[in-house]
């Protein structure tokens, strides 16, 4: 049955709204595979490094007793030449003055500084992904280069799972061949698919329960396999169907110019800013290093 009430909240004008002082945002911000690996410094647009490898074991090596040493151009394995193009990352954003004046829930400083804040965290996602994902490209004065990221400089050992999910068997298989060519891997990058199949493989592996904490211990963080130990890695910007397998000391960020700051000059009303950084990646044996493709992804 309906009120006689004259004013009630809603006929009346002025209440003040009920906005709390707090700004909720649970983006990921991890830059995990840009974080693990080192950092080096690049100096040309073109980064470059040298490789070489020792020549095949030979049983058979033997001469005759006082024989003179012969010669020949296969005797020495020439050096190869490795580069990188830099790649320049950019975020920008502009406020204007009356935004920056005003009164904001939430914030503390100025609008301008809260979104400095926020298109930094944005540029190192971009740059951790870039690291993994990027595709090479020399660029012109017209078209903007491009470095070549992780799963991209990974060309050695390879293996495909053909859409099936990860399997334990492929998975040692392609750290048998990195073993071959010299590698000693420490770390496994995946998804979260990847990462629960991971966790899933049974065999050796004991599943313990602590009945008194009520805990069960179902995650997969370390692979002690034939071929030494390696943490697994969840990376949010690997590929779902992608597994990376890398002995990290050969992997760095090479910075041409480490994120920086820079507010540009005022136009109209407005304050604008952009942070910046130029890098690229620096492969020094990609060869110890594998990857596998083509895994199912649910």
């Amino acid at each position: 049955m309906a009120q006689n009430v004259y004013l009630d909240s809603y006929y009346a004008v002025g209440n003040r709204e009920d906005l709390i002082n707090i700004i909720t945002n649970i983006s990921p911000e991890e830059t995990v595979f840009m974080s693990r690996i080192g950092k080096t410094t690049a100096t040309l647009r073109v980064h470059e490094w040298l490789t070489e490898t020792l020549q095949a074991a030979n049983s058979g090596n033997a001469v005759l007793e006082g024989a003179t040493a012969a010669y020949a151009s296969s005797d020495v394995t020439p050096r190869t030449r490795v580069s990188n193009h830099t790649q320049i990352l950019r975020k920008t954003f502009s406020v204007s003055y009356s935004q920056d004046r005003f009164d904001k829930a939430g914030i503390s400083g100025t609008e301008f500084d809260h979104q400095r804040m926020l298109k930094t965290k944005e540029l190192a996602r971009d740059m951790n992904s870039a690291l993994i994902n990027q595709a090479s490209a020399s660029g012109t004065s017209a078209v903007a280069r491009t470095l070549n990221g992780m799963l991209a400089a990974i060309t050695t050992n390879t293996g495909s799972a053909n859409s099936l999910p990860l399997d334990e068997a492929n998975f040692n298989t392609v750290l048998q061949n990195i073993w071959t060519q010299g590698g000693a891997p420490n770390a496994v990058y995946v998804g979260g698919f990847n990462k629960r199949t991971i966790s899933g493989w049974t065999s050796p592996l004991n599943r313990n329960i602590d009945a008194a904490g009520k805990k069960r211990v179902v995650a997969t963080d370390v692979y002690d396999s034939d071929f030494g130990q390696m943490s697994i890695y969840l990376e949010r910007h690997m590929p779902a169907a992608q597994v990376a397998i890398l002995e990290e000391k050969y992997w760095k960020t090479a910075f041409a110019r480490p994120l920086f700051f820079e507010e540009t000059g005022k136009r109209g009303g407005v304050r604008e800013g952009y942070v910046e950084s130029e890098i690229t990646l620096e492969y020094l044996a990609e060869n110890s290093s594998g990857k596998i493709t083509g895994t199912a992804t649910a």
